[in-house]
């Protein structure tokens, strides 16, 4: 699922505080731009929740009045990244705040894929949203990150990092209990038994 929010990104700002009368409260100055999100969003979502969201992010962030001509090009092309305020995980967090409660019920369940910052002539959100399983899959990171959590070298592996070889998609035996009907999947222990399989659950 993908949702565009056009417009300048919006980033998360510190409560601020407001005093009159004796009477002090505590308000988001981002209040009313995280309503129009919502309502944005709402046109977008009307399918069920996402249980187990990865969710992606593209900033276009405004290309600068001042840039020299010579740079336009570039900064048009949609590809510059964009290294200066505001801090990407403020971005992040305002518009997850947003679609909490809408595509899905709680941030915490939450998996976070590519976030980036771009200068792009037609500023805007785009987010995108996918539902993945409950156990870790290769799709969801690099390459180089699954290669290293299976790596013999890892500090403090679980036990199916220390059983699985090096480079395999599955380790063998969350292969097997993931796909108990699958006849000699690739690599598997096909002799292992569910109980058996019980203490490589365990740290």
């Amino acid at each position: 699922m993908k949702l565009i929010i056009p417009g300048n990104p919006i980033s998360q700002i510190r409560m601020k505080y407001s005093g009159r009368n004796g009477i002090g409260r505590i308000y988001d100055p981002r209040e009313k731009q995280k309503r129009e999100i919502k309502k944005i969003v709402n046109n977008y979502f009307n399918g069920d929740l996402f249980i187990h969201p990865r969710i992606s992010f593209v900033f276009h962030m405004p290309i600068p009045s001042s840039i020299p001509k010579r740079l336009l090009l570039l900064y048009q092309s949609g590809l510059l990244k964009h290294e200066k305020k505001p801090d990407i995980d403020n971005l992040v967090k305002l518009y997850l705040d947003c679609i909490d409660g809408i595509c899905f019920e709680g941030d915490q369940k939450v998996s976070l894929g590519d976030s980036v910052k771009l200068y792009h002539p037609h500023p805007k959100t785009i987010i995108i949203i996918d539902e993945m399983q409950e156990t870790l899959s290769p799709l969801e990171v690099c390459q180089d990150t699954w290669s290293f959590l299976f790596d013999s070298k890892c500090d403090k592996q679980s036990s199916y990092e220390k059983v699985s070889p090096h480079g395999s998609g599955i380790p063998n035996q969350l292969e097997f209990l993931l796909f108990p009907d699958k006849n000699s999947p690739p690599n598997a222990i096909v002799s292992l038994k569910p109980e058996l399989a019980a203490p490589y659950f365990q740290e």
